[in-house]
């Protein structure tokens, strides 16, 4: 993933920062790829942040001279609007009161997540068909005492939910720049900026966090190719990793849609780096801590 984490801009007409309705901006604006952007749309382009104008630089060629390409940017006229997708190191968002921290879960604009599922739901083996990855699979969490209010050493208590990858795959463009605290975290953080890339990854890495890769090749690992074998799917990784898999069972990788075929598609996982022989890999995550993301968002990642 690059640098620039504005990877779209919402655009509608008419719409202003200082006098807009933000549900308006939400549920009517177009989602706007730099690759997308024509100069008509001046104007009327939005931070999915700060809902502040932006503008693309260059505006008039897709890339810049050193071939980097084209991007979103704040114009200087609203740099005294904080906006969190504006600097590299994003601190996390922190609430007044309890109350906002609960209408912010309530809006869809913070998700705290306690866990991932580990298995299928029960009503999936009942309905007799093949799992659907575009349903959401939540339930219910413990509460959860969590720190991000703005007065220090204040915890909220807030209603948690056990999920899926699956579900944060689902409307990823909007989860993309959602607040979520997801397991083992105190911090509430954009996707974006917990969201890892592979192919920055050098190392293992204990802690579980949450990735996104590349296949570049899949496999059944088995001399007679069964079910139960393992599936050997292999991700873009750094230049200095010989080799990355993430290895699941056939079965499951499959029910997921992984297969021989998925070259190109992009894996979501959550889970701890491991060694794997000179390379690196994520071996065996739960049912629910693995997902292809839908083609149709490919472009916010590969961009």
């Amino acid at each position: 993933m690059d640098n620039n984490r504005i990877k779209y801009a919402l655009h509608l007409h008419g719409w202003t920062y200082e006098d807009g309705d933000v549900s308006e901006l939400l549920s009517k604006a177009q989602k706007v790829l730099p690759g997308e952007f024509q100069q008509s749309m001046l104007g009327n382009l939005f931070c999915p942040g700060c809902k502040t104008n932006l503008s693309r630089s260059p505006k008039d060629k897709p890339n810049f001279s050193n071939s980097r390409k084209a991007c979103f940017i704040h114009l200087p006229s609203y740099s005294h609007i904080e906006c969190d997708l504006r600097t590299p190191k994003p601190e996390g968002m922190k609430y007044p009161t309890e109350e906002l921290a609960l209408q912010a879960i309530a809006d869809e604009q913070l998700a705290i997540v306690s866990s991932f599922m580990t298995e299928a739901p029960e009503q999936r083996a009942s309905q007799g068909e093949p799992y659907n990855q575009s349903a959401v699979e939540d339930m219910l969490g413990p509460i959860s005492e969590i720190p991000i209010s703005k007065h220090k050493g204040e915890s909220f208590k807030l209603p948690s939910k056990i999920t899926t990858v699956a579900g944060i795959c689902r409307r990823f463009d909007a989860n993309l720049y959602k607040y979520y605290v997801l397991p083992g975290e105190v911090v509430a953080s954009r996707l974006i900026s917990s969201l890892k890339s592979v192919a920055e990854v050098e190392t293992t890495d204990s802690t579980p966090k949450l990735y996104w890769g590349e296949i570049i090749s899949s496999h059944n690992a088995g001399i007679s190719p069964k079910p139960s074998n393992l599936r050997m799917t292999r991700l873009r990784c750094h230049s200095a990793v010989k080799d990355f898999y993430l290895k699941a069972i056939d079965e499951q990788q499959t029910e997921k849609g992984i297969n021989d075929q998925s070259v190109g598609r992009i894996v979501l996982f959550w889970g701890r780096i491991r060694e794997n022989g000179i390379g690196l890999c994520v071996e065996r995550p739960a049912w629910g801590e693995f997902a292809v993301l839908p083609s149709k968002y490919e472009n916010l990642l590969k961009e």
